[in-house]
């Protein structure tokens, strides 16, 4: 017996070591564990900034590039009929694709009169940064604007006006001085003015276009194509200043030392037109042009049915009656649209 419960004790003292053991390799291996752990939380805790941004990151690019093929998408099967036009000039441009759906004798040079002021004001956008700068009216070509019957915007000789103030000008009333300034405002001169102009031309691609003034004025070297107009309206849209400007009613001239109560200038486009509305959406904005060598002309945009669409007519006959006609062969391409839409 005696040797049996020592043999119990020495079985119960090695359990006893073996349990303790056990024990402390337990324990150890849970501090091993529980250090691991923590490192690795530590790990997502350094991680998970990261994996944020990525997944944001992620979330804008598949957004971006959804708008973007919603805006290229290919456009919807309209078409539209340009002969039925009166203007012997026209092309219909989609904005969301850039592709041209229509042409009327697009690609034929023409005399583009005041549409040349797009480029102008874009021009001067590009390379005049501080648009609330107040400069003074010069002299020196009023008097040319007079003797050729130029249309103004009611600045004076002399007067004091902002960048911002001639932009609006230049593009609602089509006033020729205000062009004149911002060319010198510019460049120094208008020819230095104009060498920009082509060059920006060039930049575009508008292959059948070219400037030898800032407003239009008939030239018989200056030359665009309908086609070079509608590209020349998309890009100049792309740009904010110009859409806002371009899609104004109206404007008010804040008071100057020539004008103390200000004066309100309006678009000679919306002037126009009753109502801008269209089947499906509305005339956005435009830009008129005439000289008796260029006829009636008109650059206008338009959203129908979510669509930008952009249209420009030249060559109208410049016949007393026929001043209205030119935007009257814009409500008939536009509702072309809206209809074969609807």
């Amino acid at each position: 017996m005696p040797e049996k419960t020592g043999t119990r004790s020495a079985a119960a003292h090695r359990r006893t070591e073996e349990q303790g053991r056990n024990r402390r390799r337990s324990g150890g291996s849970g501090s091993s564990y529980r250090a691991r752990r923590r490192r690795r939380n530590e790990r997502l805790r350094r991680l998970l900034p990261v994996f944020l941004l990525t997944l944001v990151i992620v979330c804008f690019g598949g957004t971006l590039l959804l708008y973007r093929i919603s805006q290229h998408r290919a456009a919807p099967e309209i078409t539209v009929d340009l002969e039925q036009l009166d203007s012997p000039y026209a092309v219909l441009l989609d904005r969301n694709s850039g592709k041209i759906l229509a042409s009327k004798k697009g690609s034929e040079r023409i005399y583009p009169a005041s549409l040349v002021k797009i480029m102008t004001v874009l021009t001067a956008l590009e390379n005049l940064k501080d648009l609330k700068k107040t400069v003074t009216l010069s002299y020196e070509y009023f008097q040319e604007l007079y003797d050729r019957d130029a249309s103004r915007a009611g600045f004076e000789p002399g007067e004091t006006a902002r960048i911002i103030d001639l932009m609006y000008g230049a593009i609602l009333p089509s006033g020729a001085e205000c062009c004149r300034e911002l060319a010198l405002q510019c460049s120094g001169s208008e020819e230095e003015f104009v060498a920009l102009m082509n060059e920006k031309a060039e930049k575009l691609g508008l292959t059948g276009s070219h400037y030898c003034n800032s407003t239009g004025l008939h030239d018989p070297d200056q030359y665009a194509t309908v086609e070079d107009i509608a590209h020349l309206l998309d890009a100049a849209l792309k740009n904010k200043t110009f859409y806002k400007i371009i899609t104004s009613e109206s404007y008010t001239v804040p008071a100057s030392d020539v004008h103390p109560d200000g004066f309100t200038i309006h678009g000679s486009m919306f002037s126009a037109i009753s109502d801008p509305s269209l089947p499906g959406g509305r005339i956005l904005g435009g830009k008129t042009g005439y000289t008796d060598n260029a006829g009636r002309c008109l650059a206008s945009f338009a959203e129908i049915n979510g669509r930008e669409y952009i249209l420009v007519t030249a060559g109208f006959p410049a016949e007393p009656r026929s001043e209205q006609y030119h935007i009257d062969d814009a409500f008939r391409a536009y509702r072309q649209i809206g209809d074969a839409a609807g």
